[in-house]
Formats: C-alpha cells, structure tokens, sequence
C-alpha cells in the first residue's frame, strides 16, 4: 500500500494513520501473498510498474461490523493506466534532450524504516548511471508538454537551456534546472503485466478495460512505436522545505531578503524572455544556505496567487510576486504592513 501525500505534512500524516487502519484487517492475508525473495524496490521501474493486488473485504452477515478480507487478484494492464503520455511522433525538440529509462534509475532511501522507503511514501531522491543526484517528476497526461509544445513555444527547459547559451539570465541562477526525460517502452515494461480475458474483464472486474493495451502483432511489429514520456529529472537542490512551509518561522530579515530576492528572479527571468508560470509560495524552495530557488516552470496557475487571465505570462508572474510579497509580511506571528519595494 503506497500513500499518496496530498497538502501539507498534516495531511500526510493523517493519510498515514488513515493507511494503517484500514489495512489491519489484511495484513495476514498480505503476509501470505508476500513474495519470497521480496522484489526488487531499487529501481523506478519497480516503483511506476510493479503488480498492483487487489484485496477486498465483505461484511460476514447483514448490518455485521465483522469482516472477511479475500484476494480478488492482480488487476490486469486493461484496467491500469500507464503514467505519462505516449509518443505518437518523436518530435525533433525531444530528440534534443537527454533521455534514460526507468530502469537505469534507482531509488535513494532517506530513512532506515522501511515502511519510509519511496516506493512506499512517494520519490524524493533519485540516482542515475552517472551517480549524481536528481529529482524525478511525473508527467500525468494533463501536464505532460507533449500537450501544450508547438514550434512557435518551444518547452520552458529547452527555452531555458537556449537562453542560459546565450548568456541571459547567468549559467548559476537560482531554478531548477533540466537534466533528462524518463521515456519508456511498453514492450519492455507492460508485457509482465496480466492480461485478463473478455469474460474476466466483465465478470471478476465490471468491464472496466477501458485503457490502452496493444494487440499482440503490435508487440510483435518493431515499427510500431509504444515509447511513453513518463517524467523528468531535473537538478537536486538540497533544501530545509518550501518558502510556504519556512517563511512562517522566519524573522523579518529573512523574508525580507527572500521578498527582493524573488523580485530579481524573476526580473532576470523575465529579461531573457522566459516565464516562471504558476508563481506561489510553495513553488519556491529554500536550500540549505537560506537562498531562495524557482522551481516548477512547466506553466499553468493557481487561483489567489495567479488569475487565470494572466496564466502563463509575465503579467502573471508580477501578479504572484506581488500576492507573494504580500503574504510574506502576514505570514509570521510577527505581522507587517508590507515588505520589499
């Protein structure tokens, strides 16, 4: 069982708690299911594709508050939809990128526990075959930029990359950086998954096969093209949190330094033409020396910080900036007026 952290640390952990209460009731059943040898969890493959098992419970009588848990069994790949979106033409802007698989990256654990290990709790750290550190993103179907890139707006990674060239902004600004594209194959990832019958399908799992799966000539043709954009790595910044989690602890210095910090960011973003896009406090990390850094500039907005009319311009950044700046002097328990120019 994976749990899926949404908000802030509160909800996870109440969404931990949560996870462990319902899975009382199965875990002898799950003890029984457990392979042996465990699997290998070391990999980003082994956390995007592993089986997924699928216990159910029933209630032993009417109005009974007593259980029966039962293995229902592995959902089957016409049930699970693969992460990313698939290539349909390998475009020229991604064939300038850097890209790997997700089974030449491996998972960092960060604690001893194993019920903290990141196949478990979600990924922070990755390595690759390079041994340097990353930090993966997903691209779920609605932000995958194989949606929103045409010739005339070329992705923000790539404008980044040409900008940073050509010398606008500096080679060390404070953002996140680029490293490669995760891009996989479903003939290598998707075949060990099962594939239940018509009759399975409808009776055991109530039709729900909607998703794509290929004919099997179609894994059988070398031509035909299955490759997915899965994620991204970009460079690790080694961080104490998010400004929305620090700065409301902070002293007035330092929230000062971050407000005019944020304000010649973005004003050097915004001289080389680039756009940060959805500007909020919890877009903004703060590494190890207190520095403030820009990170997710895949676009979009978010409502109180961005109106949706100036989604994805520089309009919008300034807008944010300024509702940033704003909060930064009524976050603390020490509030102000106002704080920066």
């Amino acid at each position: 069982m994976r749990a899926y952290e949404i908000g802030d640390n509160r909800d996870a952990e109440k969404a931990l708690e949560e996870v462990h209460r319902l899975k009382k009731p199965f875990e002898e059943l799950m003890i029984k299911l457990a392979p042996n040898p465990p699997p290998s969890c070391d990999y980003l493959f082994d956390y995007l594709y592993s089986p997924l098992l699928i216990l159910e419970a029933i209630a032993t009588a009417e109005n009974s508050i007593i259980i029966q848990p039962y293995f229902k069994g592995q959902l089957p790949r016409q049930s699970r939809l693969p992460i990313g979106q698939y290539i349909s033409v390998w475009g020229d802007w991604l064939k300038s990128v850097k890209s790997s698989t997700s089974r030449q990256i491996r998972l960092i654990p960060t604690s001893s526990n194993p019920e903290e290990h990141p196949y478990l709790l979600g990924l922070t750290k990755v390595i690759t075959d390079d041994n340097a550190i990353y930090y993966y993103k997903e691209f779920p179907p609605w932000l995958s930029p194989l949606s929103t890139i045409t010739k005339e707006k070329p992705w923000i990674h790539i404008q980044i990359s040409v900008a940073i060239e050509a010398k606008k902004p500096r080679s060390d600004i404070q953002m996140c950086r680029l490293h490669s594209v995760v891009v996989d194959n479903d003939r290598e990832v998707l075949q060990h998954w099962l594939r239940a019958s018509k009759e399975d399908l409808d009776v055991k799992w109530g039709g729900d096969g909607n998703f794509q799966d290929w004919a099997d000539e179609q894994y059988a043709d070398p031509n035909f093209s299955m490759k997915r954009l899965v994620g991204m790595l970009v460079y690790y910044i080694e961080n104490k949190g998010t400004l929305e989690e620090i700065a409301p602890r902070s002293d007035y210095e330092h929230r000062y330094r971050w407000a005019t910090g944020l304000e010649n960011l973005v004003g050097e973003l915004h001289t080389a033409g680039l756009v940060w896009g959805d500007a909020k406090p919890s877009n903004l990390l703060i590494d190890r020396n207190d520095r403030l850094w820009l990170i997710d500039l895949e676009g979009s907005y978010t409502p109180g910080w961005v109106d949706e009319a100036n989604r994805d311009s520089q309009k919008g950044d300034l807008q944010g900036v300024e509702r940033i700046k704003e909060w930064l002097a009524k976050c603390s328990d020490k509030p102000i007026d106002c704080i920066g120019s």
